[in-house]
C-alpha cells in the first residue's frame, strides 16, 4: 500500500469519526430521549410531544467510562467510582447537574426478592461517590446480587454517559421483606406491545386504599420511570420521564411515558413518584414480536 493511499484511508476514517461524534446528542434528555423539546409547567419538566425514550444496554454502546461499585460488609451502604479510559475518576466538579442531581444510580436486586431503588451518591474529594440505603430498603433485605446502572453528564462536554456493573451483597438467613409502596399503581396500559413500535405507556395512580393523590415534583419531574428486563435475555434499561397530557394533577392522576419498545419479553416497570415523600411503585410490561 502506497503512502498516498494510506494517507487518504486515515483521513477518511478520521472524518467519519469526527462527524459521528458531532452527531451525538449533547444533553442528557437529547440522549435519553430523541428530539428533546421539553415542556416546563410551573417549574416541572415534561417530555415534548415527539419524544420517546429508548432501551439501552450501556456495555454494548461502549461508553468511555467504567463503573466500579461495591457494598460495605453491612450491606446497607456502598460506594462507586466513574473511571475514564485514562484511569482517572470523575470528581464532583467534573459532573453536571441532570434533573437536579449529579449522578443517578439505578439498583435492581437480582436475588432474594424483587426490589429496585433510585439513589444519588454523594461525592468525596478523591472521586469516590458514597450512597446509603434508606431503612425501608435495607430492613429485611436478604442481600445477594445487584445490577447497577448509572447515568450522568460530563460537565465539560455536556454529554450523557451510561455505565453498568454488577455487585454482591452479603446474604442473610432471615425472611426477606420486600419494600412496600404507600400509594397504588392502579393500572398500566400501553398503546402497543410489539417490539420496535413507538408506544405510549399510561399509568393510573391513587393514594393508599384508593384515596386522593396529589403528585409533587421529584428531581424536577412528576415521575421517573425505569424499565428493566431479564438480565440474561434483555440486559439494559430505559429511563423515562412523563409527557404532558393533562391528567397529571387530578385526584387520581395519570402519567404517560413514550418508549420505543425493546425486544420481546416481560419487563419490570418501576415508577418513582412523590406525594411529599419518595415512593416507588411496580408493574410489569409484556413486549411481543
Amino acid at each position: 500500500m502506497t503512502l498516498n493511499r494510506q494517507f487518504w484511508i486515515i483521513t477518511g476514517c478520521a472524518l467519519v469519526g469526527y462527524f459521528a461524534l458531532r452527531s451525538l446528542p449533547d444533553t442528557q434528555c437529547a440522549f435519553l430521549h430523541s428530539d428533546h423539546q421539553p415542556v416546563v409547567v410551573g417549574g416541572v419538566e415534561f417530555c415534548g410531544i415527539n419524544e420517546e425514550a429508548n432501551y439501552y444496554h450501556p456495555k454494548s454502546l461502549q461508553f468511555p467510562v467504567r463503573l466500579n461499585i461495591r457494598l460495605a460488609p453491612s450491606g446497607d451502604k456502598g460506594s462507586l467510582q466513574l473511571i475514564r479510559e485514562d484511569g482517572t475518576a470523575y470528581l464532583h466538579h467534573e459532573v453536571a447537574l441532570t434533573h437536579t442531581e449529579k449522578v443517578h444510580l439505578h439498583l435492581r436486586q437480582l436475588g432474594g426478592r424483587l426490589a429496585y431503588i433510585h439513589l444519588h451518591p454523594e461525592a468525596q474529594e478523591d472521586g469516590t461517590w458514597n450512597f446509603q440505603f434508606p431503612p425501608e430498603f435495607s430492613n429485611g433485605n436478604p442481600g445477594g446480587n445487584y445490577q447497577a446502572f448509572v447515568d450522568f453528564a460530563d460537565q465539560r462536554s455536556g454529554r450523557v454517559l451510561l455505565a453498568e456493573a454488577k455487585m454482591n451483597s452479603p446474604t442473610t438467613n432471615g425472611s426477606p421483606v420486600t419494600p412496600s409502596a404507600r400509594n397504588q399503581l392502579v393500572s398500566l396500559q400501553t398503546s402497543s406491545q410489539r417490539t420496535g413500535d413507538s408506544a405510549v405507556i399510561r399509568v393510573k395512580l391513587s393514594g393508599p386504599a384508593g384515596a386522593k393523590l396529589k403528585l409533587q415534583p421529584i428531581m424536577g419531574s412528576l415521575g421517573h420511570a425505569v424499565l428493566m428486563g431479564p438480565m440474561e435475555a434483555q440486559p439494559g434499561y430505559a429511563h423515562m420521564h412523563p409527557s404532558l397530557e393533562g391528567g397529571e394533577y387530578g385526584e387520581a392522576p395519570s402519567l404517560a411515558f413514550k418508549l420505543r419498545l425493546p425486544a420481546p419479553g416481560v419487563y419490570d416497570f418501576w415508577l418513582n413518584i412523590s406525594d411529599g415523600k419518595s415512593d416507588t411503585l411496580h408493574a410489569t410490561l409484556t413486549v411481543t414480536r
